[in-house]
């Protein structure tokens, strides 16, 4: 069984996740990363190309091509908006929607470099629109919630984690 973690950019999926891998001794696969792979390209430069509506469609062909065991999979925050694509990595996996508060994730999105231009939506919307967007659609597609904040260390969240999948016969 895979482990998915879902939630919004900023949310902390590929750290987390590469450090839960890690602790679990299994494989980890970054959505984002899997794309830059298989295309050569990074999914900034896909959205910038294809637009959001193609650029759903796409990601959500690629991820159908990800078909692994025993691996955590940090899912881009757009992968649940197409339910094609979420639903063939929840086919054999457990659902975790990290969900740190909107303040947290606007502060950790402005500071990368790369920022909103990694983000599905944000030439037409604010980015508490997408957060109410995706919200709607991480609520359906998740069997654990773990609430996170700022100051919670990263160890400790990765505990947790392991807590919630022992709870849930995963681990």
């Amino acid at each position: 069984m895979n482990i998915l973690l879902i939630g919004m950019p900023g949310s902390g999926k590929t750290r987390i996740g590469k450090m839960l891998a890690r602790k679990l001794e299994c494989d980890f696969i970054d959505v984002d990363e899997f794309i830059l792979q298989e295309t050569g390209k990074d999914s900034a430069e896909h959205l910038t190309e294809l637009g959001d509506a193609e650029f759903l469609k796409f990601e959500a062909v690629l991820v159908k091509k990800i078909n692994v065991e025993n691996t955590v999979i940090a899912a881009s925050g757009s992968v649940p908006l197409v339910a094609e694509g979420i639903e063939h990595l929840k086919k054999n996996a457990f659902a975790i929607w990290l969900r740190p508060p909107i303040e947290v994730l606007k502060k950790r999105v402005t500071a990368r470099r790369d920022g909103a231009t990694r983000i599905v939506g944000m030439q037409t919307r604010s980015f508490e629109e997408i957060w109410a967007w995706r919200e709607v659609e991480y609520q359906k597609h998740h069997h654990a919630i773990l609430e996170t904040s700022e100051e919670t260390p990263k160890e400790e969240v990765v505990e947790k984690l392991i807590e919630i999948l022992k709870k849930n016969a995963v681990a």
